[in-house]
């Protein structure tokens, strides 16, 4: 059996907690950096696992939408922190968070670049559906 780790975080003003629950250590996780417009203009560097949970604890939440309205993007009403990018997937609320909001980050890999803009919005659904682990804590 696979021993759970838990890491903790919080959005600038800390109206917002976060705890994200995973089966590997942050080191093996590489960031993704999107270089889609959207992306470009809010930027964020977030990592996901299709057995992470993640869970946010706070009041007071913005939701936008990106280009092609298939994500949704959460972020604290007070400083506009991004917390974590979701999709109603499988009856399911999966997602990714912002790793820069958590305590222990520089324990992650480096950085990658992916570029969403070149999938279709079906290989985008399909690929979140693998990625993206369970968000809790927004709608």
């Amino acid at each position: 059996m696979l021993m759970k780790m838990h890491y903790k975080g919080a959005c600038s003003c800390n109206h917002w907690q976060l705890e994200i629950e995973v089966d590997k250590p942050l080191s093996k996780f590489n960031p993704r950096v999107c270089d889609c417009d959207y992306c470009l203009s809010h930027p964020s560097r977030i990592i996901s696992d299709p057995n992470m949970r993640i869970e946010l604890v706070g009041v007071e939440l913005s939701v936008s939408q990106n280009g092609d309205q298939l994500a949704n993007f959460y972020y604290c009403n007070q400083c506009h922190d991004l917390l974590a990018v979701g999709c109603h997937l499988n009856g399911q609320l999966r997602g990714a968070v912002n790793s820069d909001l958590l305590h222990c980050s520089d324990q992650l890999d480096k950085p990658i670049q992916i570029q969403p803009k070149l999938l279709s919005s079906s290989e985008k659904l399909e690929r979140w559906g693998s990625l993206w682990g369970v968000l809790h804590g927004v709608y």
